[in-house]
């Protein structure tokens, strides 16, 4: 006659194994969700745009962000857009620029980017040694008047 307890025990074992075979092979679903963070959201295009953006932006500070984040974000289609050229540019620039994070992420968007007008660079005026504004696209880019003294 076979006694319970032993019984229950080897059942018991397999289930404990299965189970750990079963987390073993979601492990690699596990990775393949953090990787598109933008899966489930509802606009995924938008929400790639925006990381692209951010991802170009995250070094600096929340004050001088969000001009970086119009300038970096690309739009979702350039069909409207005033710079069709630049906005397709963009578009691949930040495709290309993949993997890389602030400084080094704008630099190397910037290096694809053709060139724009000063005015067109989020309405900062032109600074002497800004290396980014070449001397043949400064045209209309004047320095900003001195602040009076009372």
């Amino acid at each position: 006659m076979r006694q319970g307890g032993t019984r229950g025990a080897g059942a018991a074992g397999r289930a404990g194994i299965g189970l750990l075979l079963c987390g073993l092979l979601a492990l690699p679903l596990a990775g393949w969700a953090a990787k598109d963070e933008c899966a489930g959201a509802v606009a995924p295009q938008r929400c790639q745009a925006h990381l692209q953006g951010l991802r170009s932006c995250l070094d600096l500070p929340e004050a001088g962000r969000r001009g970086c984040l119009a300038y970096y974000t690309p739009p979702l289609g350039c069909q409207r857009q005033r710079d069709a050229r630049r906005c397709e540019a963009l578009m691949a620039a930040q495709s290309s620029c993949e993997g890389m994070l602030g400084a080094p992420r704008r630099a190397c968007v910037d290096e694809r980017l053709p060139p724009a007008a000063c005015s067109a660079r989020g309405g900062q005026p032109c600074a002497a040694d800004d290396a980014a504004c070449a001397a043949g696209r400064r045209d209309g880019c004047r320095r900003p008047a001195p602040p009076l003294d009372e």
